[in-house]
């Protein structure tokens, strides 16, 4: 019986900030179908993690396999949003970026891009700081009508690899005014860019499984003969001699942040909550990293009805973000200020759930409200 030994290859791991830096427990990581052939090609493996996953590649049987590794297109994963409030915890960074129902967010290693990012430096899928920057990508079934715009004329028609710039599909067009059919089922799944005489026409994802069903995608360039040239030392995988070295992709996420706004009622009506004052107390693992000002609230000067009932209104005075172990960062205390009555108590709140959102009213920019609602 042969034993074939394997190595992992390159890995990719989903990080957000919603999770203190971890594991994206929302995000799951699988190859698409054309992917998973293009391994088997290679007898490579796939394992799954949390917010994940390992490529391995064989080291023998046999042992000259990746010397001939001269793919054009890259390896391309699926990711899954499997929590309801993925897009409601995430800084998407504006309300433009989140993505329709046409289209999916894309990220790949084609450019070297490191950061220090949750505590240790990174290989990004993302520039640093942006991932949301550029991603949202439409998509198309792997057969579809388009039509040609205005400043297009007659010519050639290239479907072309974004990366390594290879026509994969081509074909003349006579009459721009009238839509005309792709036929692209010879073509993976993935990215592509539809151009003509130069001129970049569309960007798009291929594949017959609708953006509603995909939150995102991952491309991975590897190298090889083909791709190593164009890929930086910090984003190769193998080399044009086949030689590994393996590398750790990262997408990194970050926390939505909110203005925190609590609702504080007595539904006897008998409290007032007019001389309290929210205060917020730096737990050790974040006082390193944050200023005890970002933490400050503030009581609103005008209560508001709430089902009948009075509720004083406190604020932060600056976004907080949005945790899923919020206590492990910071608690929220109300309690009496100086003019106070003798014996009134201290009230430990509850954290802003990611489900909570409003706009706030404000000139300017919109921005995201958590509103939470205390009875006492």
């Amino acid at each position: 019986m042969t034993v074939v030994r394997y190595t992992e290859l390159f890995r990719i791991e989903c990080l957000h900030g919603y999770f203190g830096g971890a594991a994206c427990g929302s995000l799951v990581l699988s190859p698409a179908e054309d992917c998973r052939a293009l391994m088997q090609r290679y007898r490579m493996l796939f394992r799954g993690s949390a917010g994940g996953g390992v490529v391995y590649a064989p080291v023998q049987s046999p042992p000259d396999l990746l010397q001939g590794f001269d793919e054009w297109l890259p390896f391309t994963f699926r990711l899954s949003n499997t929590g309801a409030d993925l897009n409601s915890y995430t800084d998407l960074a504006s309300e433009e970026s989140a993505a329709p129902a046409e289209t999916l967010f894309h990220f790949d290693n084609s450019a070297d891009q490191q950061a220090e990012v949750f505590g240790s430096r990174r290989q990004l899928l993302h520039p640093a700081g942006s991932p949301f920057s550029g991603a949202a990508i439409t998509v198309q079934p792997k057969r579809f009508r388009y039509t040609l715009p205005p400043s297009a004329s007659k010519g050639i028609l290239h479907v072309l690899e974004p990366f390594t710039g290879q026509i994969l599909w081509e074909r003349p067009v006579q009459d721009s005014r009238s839509p005309f059919f792709l036929d692209l089922r010879q073509l993976p799944e993935g990215r592509y860019i539809l151009a003509m005489e130069k001129q970049e026409l569309l960007k798009f994802y291929l594949s017959d499984r609708p953006a509603a069903q995909q939150w995102g995608a991952i491309s991975i360039y590897v190298g090889g003969s083909r791709q190593a040239p164009a890929l930086s030392a910090n984003c190769r995988v193998v080399d044009g001699d086949g030689m590994v070295t393996p590398k750790t992709f990262t997408l990194a996420l970050e926390s939505q942040k909110t203005i925190w706004r609590y609702y504080v009622i007595d539904p006897s009506g008998k409290q007032d909550f007019g001389k309290y004052e929210l205060t917020a107390t730096l737990r050790k693992s974040m006082a390193a990293e944050a200023d005890a000002a970002d933490l400050r609230f503030s009581r609103l000067p005008d209560t508001v009805p709430i089902d009948g009932r009075t509720a004083w209104v406190f604020e932060s005075q600056a976004p907080l973000p949005l945790l899923q172990s919020p206590y492990t960062e910071f608690s929220l205390t109300l309690r009496p200020n100086g003019n106070g009555k003798r014996g009134d108590r201290a009230i430990h709140l509850p954290y802003a759930p990611a489900g909570s959102l409003v706009f706030k009213k404000s000139e300017g920019a919109r921005q995201f409200c958590s509103e939470i609602f205390v009875y006492l």
